[in-house]
């Protein structure tokens, strides 16, 4: 028995390139691509103008639509006194700094005499304060507190001076105002 011969095109039978001249092939390919977008002064922008050509048809200009307005939040009451405690925490070393207050507040920044930011005071989480705490035995009927953890430097420096600091309120709607730090005489360490 003859071995079966299939018919093959012509185009087909020739032979092909070694593999890296078909790599070298593609990368001269897509480096002339590059060269030829960047134009001659080697600038991305050859094949794209701002000025229209005398045969381009004239685009009707893009309207902006607002598609979800922007929403503001309504200014909330600003507080109107400010006052600070001490509490213990479970680290050695390190005290909780008290903020208590009326109104609503972003934020707090206890400044110095000359306007120097001593401490910031974020708005905190949530926490469990016992009735022992000056948490629970500072805050008024209204109010609200916040707090953060100070090492024994900080504290120091509060005890010694902090009856000549200020505090900065970020509030919501009515800006930044200032207002006294006054001492609840709270400290649980």
């Amino acid at each position: 028995m003859r071995p079966r011969v299939f018919a093959r095109d012509h185009c087909c039978m020739e032979p092909k390139a070694p593999p890296v001249i078909s790599t070298l092939r593609v990368a001269l390919l897509a480096a002339t691509m590059v060269l030829a977008a960047c134009g001659p002064s080697g600038s991305s922008t050859a094949f794209v103008s701002d000025k229209p050509t005398p045969s381009s048809t004239p685009v009707a200009p893009v309207s902006r639509e607002v598609t979800k307005p922007p929403v503001s939040q309504a200014p909330l009451p600003a507080p109107t006194h400010v006052t600070w405690a001490i509490d213990h925490t479970d680290q050695p070393g390190r005290r909780l700094f008290e903020l208590h207050y009326d109104g609503a507040a972003m934020g707090f920044r206890v400044v110095n005499a000359s306007g120097r930011q001593v401490l910031v005071v974020p708005i905190a989480g949530s926490g469990i304060f016992g009735p022992e705490t000056c948490m629970v035995a500072a805050t008024t009927g209204t109010g609200a507190a916040t707090w953060v953890a100070v090492d024994e430097p900080m504290y120091q420096d509060l005890l010694a001076n902090a009856a000549t600091y200020r505090v900065e309120v970020e509030t919501i709607g009515h800006g930044t105002i200032t207002l006294p730090l006054v001492d609840t005489g709270c400290r649980r360490s």
